[in-house]
């Protein structure tokens, strides 16, 4: 049962013991189909999404949010994360491609990124595509005092991105 946090007893005098774990989804409400978020061609960015459409209830017991509407937070230096992100996608270009990165400066600046991926798109221009990744992730000081701010990088193509929603679960408690 290590990890498991106890809570008070309850009046029958049993204490109930938590998992440290839990998730919560945060979903942009301002960028949609008939307004998509539009990235150039060989420019990086922040990937937007003011969480203001949430699932909240399943939130790690302690914990007061996992994303900021900019940062995705650590609720302590050494907690683990998976961090699911969505979102539809469209290029201009008949072979568009993206990179969709995680960064942990203080700056925001790109300077230190803990996770990269490149994608291609496979149907053609102007045809929405779904996109999801997961990535797995460690918090240590760094993470934990400045956050993560996910990145988007137009490779291929001019980008519309919309329905942007980023699902993040606690899996490890720092010990």
């Amino acid at each position: 049962m290590s990890g498991f946090k106890p809570i008070s007893p309850t009046a029958g005098g049993t204490t109930t013991l938590i998992p440290p774990s839990g998730w919560a989804q945060y979903n942009d409400t301002q960028y949609t189909l008939a307004n998509p978020f539009i990235v150039n061609q060989g420019v990086t960015t922040n990937l937007p999404n003011n969480g203001l459409s949430v699932i909240t209830s399943q939130l790690p017991v302690g914990s007061s949010g996992l994303y900021d509407g900019s940062r995705v937070k650590a609720d302590a230096s050494g907690d683990a994360y998976a961090i699911r992100t969505n979102f539809k996608i469209k290029s201009s270009s008949q072979t568009g491609a993206f990179e969709l990165r995680m960064d942990i400066s203080a700056a925001g600046d790109g300077s230190i990124i803990i996770f990269d991926r490149n994608t291609s798109l496979s149907k053609g221009s102007n045809t929405e595509q779904s996109y999801s990744t997961t990535n797995l992730i460690y918090t240590l000081e760094t993470f934990f005092a400045n956050g993560g701010l996910i990145k988007f990088a137009s490779l291929a193509g001019i980008s519309s991105i919309y329905d942007i929603s980023y699902v993040i679960t606690k899996v490890h408690a720092a010990r």
